[in-house]
């Protein structure tokens, strides 16, 4: 009942969403035969020089955290392998979707560069974890804040003003989207991806991104993922020092979940080593959206 109430305030909210673009779908719908080439990949993508440029932008970032340049589309494929290009397009294209004429661009830009923060920390924690989330991780912080760019799509001056006075503490315009209008922008994230039939996984990593929800880390289809995108989102780039970790630091059920991976992050170290990817992605420069 919850979840179908959610669905029809989306709609009234954000109207009908467009689809995304066609080579988009195509990627997708190439991916899913195991007798697809790289070759065949890498056309469909090259197709669109723009999406292709915001690829090879992305992947070579301090935010994706690749170990050795690529200058080709085709060279990622390889080193990257195509689900995970596939999953950096997806990111993109789902992002400038949503990011339409009517979008405040400035809002959106600064909205872009904080998801690009939360999408390379998860990234980096994936990493030392050895999770092997083949970008999934990566995808899914990144498009954390979609429900947001949905919510401002509505020209809702209610929304606008709540973001206007909150958007830089995320956890206190969750609360106020609550009170106001019974539902969050992580719900919104939820309803948009499954409009889009993105995968589950995304879906509930995204929806499940704030701790106080009706389910369990435990009931997402990866509850691994759907962890770390929890604890990323609770990293307060906003502040500085140990202010910044205070509430990632106390995401018990999350830390509870990535404890059970092959390599987890000992309690002793996950401060340093977070402030460590920090210092580093607040040093990267800016990726024009």
């Amino acid at each position: 009942m919850e979840e179908a109430l959610i669905a029809d305030r989306v709609n009234g909210f954000v109207g009908d969403l467009p689809a995304l673009p066609s080579v988009v779908a195509e990627v997708l719908r190439m991916t899913e035969d195991p007798g697809t080439s790289t070759a065949e990949v890498s056309e469909i993508i090259q197709s669109d020089p723009a999406m292709t440029a915001k690829v090879l932008r992305v992947s070579n970032s301090s935010y994706y955290g690749m170990k050795q340049y690529v200058g080709t589309l085709k060279l990622a494929l390889v080193i990257l392998g195509v689900r995970e290009v596939r999953n950096i397009v997806l990111g993109i294209s789902v992002f400038e979707t949503v990011s339409d004429r009517s979008t405040d661009m400035k809002v959106a830009q600064d909205i872009w560069h904080g998801s690009l923060r939360t999408a390379g920390i998860c990234k980096k924690m994936s990493e030392a974890m050895k999770l092997g989330l083949q970008g999934e991780e990566f995808i899914a912080g990144l498009l954390a804040d979609i429900g947001i760019m949905g919510l401002l799509r509505s020209e809702d001056s209610t929304y606008r003003a709540l973001y206007d006075s909150l958007g830089e503490d995320r956890l206190a315009l969750r609360k106020a989207e609550q009170l106001h209008f019974g539902f969050t922008h992580a719900a919104v994230s939820k309803a948009m991806a499954e409009r889009w039939n993105l995968p589950q996984t995304l879906s509930d990593a995204l929806g499940m991104q704030y701790a106080g929800g009706k389910f369990t880390l435990t009931n997402a289809k990866d509850p691994k993922l759907a962890a770390l995108v929890r604890v990323a989102r609770t990293i307060d780039h906003n502040q500085e020092g140990d202010a910044q970790l205070t509430r990632a630091l106390e995401e018990t059920e999350a830390w509870t979940i990535l404890a059970e991976s092959k390599h987890p992050i000992p309690e002793c170290e996950r401060s340093p080593l977070i402030m460590e990817y920090i210092e580093e992605l607040n040093a990267v420069a800016a990726i024009p959206l």
